[in-house]
């Protein structure tokens, strides 16, 4: 019996080093690492990422748990009785947290995600669960609006407030976390203004 268990230790020790070593490579800006690279990271053989993964799905579904796991710890709820500045401010404030830490996951997932239902769905579910947190916190200025006008501005918060937008603002426009934090922050009051 502790032959069993020790094996099934050491497996799920190479597991959790796959895994590692995938984010490890992804976050250092190999947004596709090869199993040779994560074999290599991870201290293991090749064949032992495709022994310990039935597929390429099962990889991107066990990279994704970790990352949910990461992201539990940023998740702050912003209290939608707070005043109108003070929920735009907080709402950004930790927005901007979050997407800084999955951006390189991110732009990994942009590159893997037509290709990956798994990834596909991932990225949806997180999409889905941002969106019902703009509508929660804002629920009092969404509420003085009806039919499409409303639709419209949750749509406007949402693409405000997505990863796309923190990406142009910091890869492509050079600002920093602080700058891009006050874009963001002045066009979301100036959505609900």
């Amino acid at each position: 019996m502790a032959a069993i268990d020790g094996r099934t230790a050491r497996a799920l020790r190479t597991r959790e080093a796959i895994v590692d070593a995938s984010i490890e490579l992804v976050d250092e800006g190999d947004l596709r690492p090869t199993a040779i690279r994560v074999a290599e990271r991870a201290g293991v053989s090749v064949r032992s990422v495709f022994q310990h993964f039935d597929d390429v799905e099962g990889l991107y579904a066990a990279i994704a748990n970790r990352w949910v796991d990461r992201l539990d710890g940023l998740r702050v709820v912003v209290d939608p009785a707070l005043p109108l500045d003070d929920r735009i401010r907080a709402v950004v404030r930790n927005r901007a947290r979050l997407l800084e830490t999955i951006s390189p996951i991110r732009r990994a997932a942009a590159l893997h995600a037509p290709f990956s239902r798994e990834v596909s769905n991932r990225l949806q579910a997180a999409h889905e669960l941002l969106r019902t947190e703009i509508e929660r916190v804002f629920a009092t200025e969404l509420g003085r609006h009806s039919g499409p006008d409303r639709v419209r501005l949750l749509d406007a918060l949402d693409t405000i407030l997505s990863w796309p937008s923190w990406e142009n603002l910091r890869a492509h426009n050079g600002r920093s976390v602080e700058e891009a934090e006050a874009v963001v922050e002045q066009m979301v009051a100036a959505m609900l203004s």
